[in-house]
């Protein structure tokens, strides 16, 4: 630390700039009080007074379906039913650090009371049969959240009747699962139920009672049949890749950053961080939201639906990283997601929420969205209405944190933060300010008395050019993404001004969104709306990023705002000329299509720079071994690969300020580096990995932080198949078995056969093919790696199943939403499918029993195409890439389900399974070679 003393005062200043990982462990004060202001500070009224307030009278069932559990008929209820009363009483507590209105105190404390009051004599707080209490559904998970919220009430009013009310549920829970012969996760629903874990550790953290924590160890073993999130997030498996990768698993995550709390086992943490940057990288949408069709996939370019449960998740879970490692990344992307997606997804009359914000398209009320969640008595509850107004609640939890040394200043906007020093110390903070419009920001603080403490600032990673000023200090430039610590003597009306860099900037879109160009003016995305421009969504102009310098920003006025019905007005527009010399205007994503008008955030451009490369492989943390290594990262586009090239660039420090290996001009996503380069890494010391991308218009470095890996000599060299990106050998063939009365492969690894025997083939001698037997009957081949981008599987078959019977010709299933190919016979015709995010199928096409078939599948890129007898007869759109965790396929089943329903009683010969997509003619020639 620099430390400038003035001798003519009382008083030390102490200014740094500390990277990330010296900055201390954060935390949120409970019992902090904030005024938000300006159109923050409207939202989150606007939430108080239309829902907050009127939402339990308005949904009565909200708490009836307690009383109701044990009634006739048994209600019918969505299996989450549970969470909803938790959820919102979650949101509702956080509320109430945020405003003094006496009709939203007294309603939350009506809310917790009967809660309290429907807990039945064992404990249970739920609204299912006595006779199904926590054994199915999603019981533990609606658990979860009401126990949540009872602490958080608790800690909030110091209420006893709450903190017992949980205990005697958290207790349930331990009867109910330990020393007995049930586990969580015979429950079900495993990543919802298994949630619970979080709670346990925060409950424990307040009470001591070490039953939770015992609980918490059989649920981390239950884990490992069905999330693994210790496991994966250790070895650095990328999230979306890990068994269940859906939103819901981010609580279970949470649970992580509870088990290091408690443990101070640092492998905890690590795991929880190694998710965390892995859905930064690979999942992040340009709104700052999470999921692709509720899950993790890989993909924030896809115009697939955006769940706003989904985004509240991931904040929850970004408190947490911010609370462990002090990272002002963190708080970026914190800031990103209130003022975009939660702006968003809120109507300005804080009256609904969406169930799906997309990046470009229009906005639903959840309640029509997800209507099928309503009940009597319950007609506009469903997961997104409870649940989103968390997004504005966890500002009291992020926007002032405390630090060992002082304060924490996350959050810009006008604002008065009540909070305390470590010491009891009252500080107020008041912001001065039109942020995020203007980018000058005036923090007063005033201290109770003069005291000595830090407070730091965060300085948002994209505020190139920043200054700060202190009393008795000159203005200061600071580096961005990081906090900009002030240590000295705070006395009231003492004054920091920070001013930020709100020039325009861009990122440019990849896979879908190729060619296309987000732009931003500080932490707002801007969009354009059909309202703001006389041309339609179909005709906006291309724009080129270098008139963005002849952007014309202007404020519209908040007066008008006033007169109308609702808060509509935008916080700026935003001119930019086109190249056709036409104008585009745009608005902040918050404000865009919130009167049902269709609204676009990725805008067509030209000569816009690569988007920046995501790492997969090696993986965080990862050890190789010695001799030639492989490096992979998102692929691009057929298109764009023609033009963009990777440099990788390795070093001893994340700096990378002296690069031990640099290798330029790698066009692609995958790069061996040979033995002789990589044998320059010292063997056991750490090194970082990173990808500048190029392309004729500029560069861009890969998402940050670069990964670490190590060199293990102990470990073997990787071997010509190995270096293989799935195993494949000549002409990327995976795996190929003539299948003439034997299962014994070619080119590939038997696994097992089961059922299967030696039959005639189709010129009907013996020993041709392979009979399986339809009730245990599997050949099942073993392979490194599905193929993600292209593939083609070609064989004989011919069936003799009843028509109404369901069989599996071949596939390649590992589990739910993990099937990257099936072909199938259902009801008499062939299918080709994949289960991936979406369920993608061609039409069926019918075929004869006995009678024999050449079958071939063929996916290329985003076109998955299926061959009958040489000659195309289906396709079908795709994901590009699709990422199966599974190690083998089957023919005549399903590898990794054995029960007798999906068995194919069939003949089948001549495998030929490739790593890339045969062209029509090589099927049709196939076809030809193979006809008796």
């Amino acid at each position: 630390m620099r430390k400038a003393t003035l001798l003519t005062t009382a008083w030390m200043l102490l200014s740094t700039q500390l990277p990330a990982e010296e900055l201390p462990v954060f935390d949120f004060d409970p019992h902090a009080q904030f005024r938000f202001e300006g159109s923050l500070g409207q939202r989150i009224d606007a939430n108080r007074r239309n829902w907050l307030i009127r939402a339990p009278a308005s949904n009565p069932g909200l708490l009836e379906m307690f009383k109701l559990r044990d009634r006739q008929p048994e209600p019918e209820l969505v299996p989450w039913a549970g969470e909803f009363v938790g959820k919102y009483l979650i949101s509702a507590v956080q509320a109430l650090r945020m405003t003094d209105d006496v009709e939203l105190q007294a309603t939350v404390r009506a809310v917790v009371a009967e809660l309290i009051a429907s807990q039945a004599e064992d404990g249970y707080l739920g609204p299912f049969p006595k006779q199904k209490r926590l054994l199915q559904y999603w019981d533990l998970w609606g658990h979860y959240h009401c126990m949540l919220a009872l602490m958080m009430w608790h800690e909030q009013t110091g209420n006893d009747a709450a903190l017992q009310t949980c205990t005697r549920a958290a207790d349930l829970v331990c009867n109910t699962y330990l020393d007995t012969d049930r586990r969580v996760y015979d429950a079900g629903s495993h990543e919802m139920n298994m949630a619970i874990i979080h709670a346990l550790g925060i409950l424990h953290r307040k009470t001591g009672n070490p039953r939770y924590v015992q609980m918490m160890r059989h649920i981390e073993e239950d884990w490992q049949r069905a999330g693994d999130y210790f496991r994966t997030g250790l070895a650095g498996v990328e999230f979306f890749r890990s068994p269940k990768p859906r939103w819901e698993s981010i609580h279970d995550l949470q649970g992580l950053g509870e088990l290091y709390r408690i443990t101070g086992d640092r492998r905890y943490r690590t795991s929880l961080l190694n998710h965390w940057h892995s859905i930064r990288r690979w999942d992040r949408r340009n709104s700052g939201a999470f999921s692709s069709g509720e899950q993790a996939d890989g993909n924030p370019y896809k115009p697939s639906a955006i769940e706003t449960c989904c985004t509240i998740a991931w904040m929850a879970m970004t408190v947490d990283a911010l609370r462990l490692t002090g990272n002002p990344m963190m708080a970026d992307e914190l800031e990103l997601s209130t003022w975009n997606l939660v702006r968003a997804a809120q109507h300005p009359s804080g009256s609904w929420w969406t169930y799906n914000t997309p990046m470009d398209g229009a906005r639903e009320a959840s309640a029509h969205s997800i209507v099928f969640q309503s009940r009597p008595g319950t007609p506009e509850l469903n997961c997104c209405s409870v649940n989103a107004p968390r997004g504005l609640g966890m500002l009291s939890e992020w926007a002032v944190m405390r630090s060992a040394h002082g304060l924490v200043v996350n959050y810009y906007g006008p604002m008065t933060a009540r909070s305390r020093l470590a010491d009891g110390t009252p500080v107020t903070l008041t912001q001065q300010t039109d942020y995020p419009v203007g980018g000058t920001i005036r923090l007063q603080v005033a201290p109770a008395e003069s005291r000595e403490f830090t407070v730091a600032l965060r300085i948002p990673v994209w505020s190139r050019q920043s200054t700060v000023e202190a009393p008795g200090m000159s203005p200061v430039a600071v580096k961005p993404g990081t906090h900009f610590a002030i240590r000295r003597t705070w006395r009231p009306g003492d004054e920091i001004v920070l001013n930020l860099d709100m020039r325009l900037r861009y990122e440019s879109g990849d896979l879908e969104m190729l060619g296309r160009m987000s732009i931003y003016r500080g932490p707002l995305l801007l969009a354009y709306d059909v309202r703001r421009n006389d041309f339609d969504e179909q005709d906006i102009p291309v724009l080129n990023p270098a008139l963005l310098v002849d952007a014309r920003i202007t404020i519209p006025p908040r007066d008008v705002e006033k007169q109308r019905i609702g808060q509509f007005a935008p916080l700026l527009l935003v001119e930019i000329p086109a190249a056709d010399g036409r104008t585009l205007r745009l608005c902040d994503f918050g404000t865009a299509g919130s009167t049902g008008s269709r609204y676009v955030s990725w805008l067509a451009a030209e000569q816009i720079v690569p988007p920046p490369p995501v790492s997969l492989e090696p993986r965080q943390g990862a050890a190789v071994g010695p001799g030639p290594m492989i490096f992979s990262w998102r692929r691009p586009p057929a298109v764009a690969a023609q033009v963009r090239t990777h440099t990788l660039l390795m070093a001893a420090t994340p700096d990378f300020r002296e690069p031990v290996l640099a290798i330029a001009g790698h066009r692609g996503h995958r790069l061996i580096v040979p033995a002789e380069e990589a044998g320059r890494l010292e063997p056991n010391t750490d090194y970082y990995w990173k990808l500048i991308a190029t392309n004729p218009f500029g560069s861009t470095e890969s998402i940050a932080p670069a990964k670490r890996f190590h060199v293990d000599p102990n470990r073997p060299a990787l071997s010509p198949q190995d270096l293989a990106e799935f195993g494949e050998g000549p002409e990327g063939i995976v795996t190929a078995a003539k299948l003439r009365g034997t299962a014994d492969p070619s080119y590939g690894n038997l696994a097992h056969v089961v059922g299967a025997t030696p039959a005639e083939g189709r010129d009907g001698q013996p020993n041709g093919a392979m009979q399986l037997d339809g009730q245990s009957g599997m050949i099942v081949y073993g392979i490194k790696a599905f193929p993600t981008h292209q593939y083609t599987v070609s064989l004989w078959m011919a069936h003799q199943q009843p028509v109404n019977r369901f069989g599996q010709v071949f596939s390649a299933w590992c589990g739910g939403r993990d099937d990257p190919l099936r072909l199938c016979i259902d009801g008499g015709r062939l299918f080709a499918r994949i289960e991936s995010v979406g369920v993608y199928s061609s039409p069926g096409q019918a075929v004869e029993p006995g009678k024999w078939y050449h079958v071939a599948a063929v996916k290329d890129g985003e076109q998955l195409s299926l061959y009958l007898d040489g000659q195309p007869v289906a396709s079908l759109s795709v994901p590009s890439e699709i990422f199966s965790r599974t190690k083998a396929f089957a023919l005549g089943g399903n590898p990794k389900f054995t029960e007798a329903s999906e068995f194919l009683r069939c003949r089948v010969a001549d495998l030929k399974f490739y790593a890339r997509a045969l062209r029509a003619e090589e099927i049709t020639e196939i076809h030809r070679q193979g006809s008796p």
